[in-house]
């Protein structure tokens, strides 16, 4: 079968095995159901999301983030505020804890927020858990121009796109899209760990805390 198969083939059969055996735990355990045409949905979602984390650990080893070429974080231009967020994931206890760092155009801290949650089954959910929290936090603060960013570019690409989102995170990834819709002052984008590197400090402290 192997000599069959193609590279990303196996690889995705080998995810949608992992699947199966999480779907079964969860309809046992949990009493949830999941429809087995969501899991290849599911399995493409989690093979893309592994191979870009993959890719990103290459070419920090690669050495394309030397000192002098590393983003930074940089402050939006007022009346904007910056909303980084970032998501701590741990796949053995289906748990996550997000962190959440709000600042204004000078650089000024004006929030920080970290939120534990369980039952989560990947990492690409667990990063848009916090961009949800992040957008909810701004809605109870009364912010409308904020600017979002996350180190999750499979996340961060679904909720800008346009197209019908038809895996197991669309009903999340279409959530999240009418909130970008509800606030057209706002902006979401892609940035690299060096750039987000505030957010992604408070969700590994806080998970380190609640472990």
């Amino acid at each position: 079968m192997r000599n069959k198969l193609s590279k990303e083939s196996l690889e995705l059969a080998l995810v949608m095995c992992y699947q199966l055996w999480v779907r079964r735990n969860a309809f046992i355990f949990q009493n949830q159901f999941m429809h087995p045409g969501i899991l290849a949905k599911k399995a493409q979602v989690d093979l893309s999301f592994f191979k870009e984390t993959k890719q990103n650990c290459l070419k920090r080893i690669e050495g394309t983030n030397k000192r002098g070429s590393t983003q930074r974080w940089k402050p939006p231009t007022w009346p904007y505020v910056k909303v980084n967020f970032d998501a701590a994931f741990e796949k053995a206890k289906g748990r996550m804890v997000m962190g959440v760092i709000i600042k204004d155009s000078e650089g000024r801290l004006l929030a920080v927020v970290t939120v534990s949650k369980d039952h989560i089954s990947t990492a690409a959910q667990a990063e848009s858990a916090a961009l949800h929290r992040a957008m909810d936090l701004c809605t109870e603060v009364g912010i409308n121009q904020a600017c979002f960013e996350g180190d999750a570019k499979v996340v961060v690409d679904a909720v800008n796109s346009k197209n019908e989102d038809n895996s197991w995170l669309g009903q999340m990834t279409e959530d999240l899209q009418q909130l970008m819709k509800s606030n057209q002052a706002s902006s979401l984008n892609f940035v690299n760990k060096s750039a987000n590197k505030a957010a992604h400090t408070a969700s590994k402290l806080a998970i380190r805390d609640v472990c």
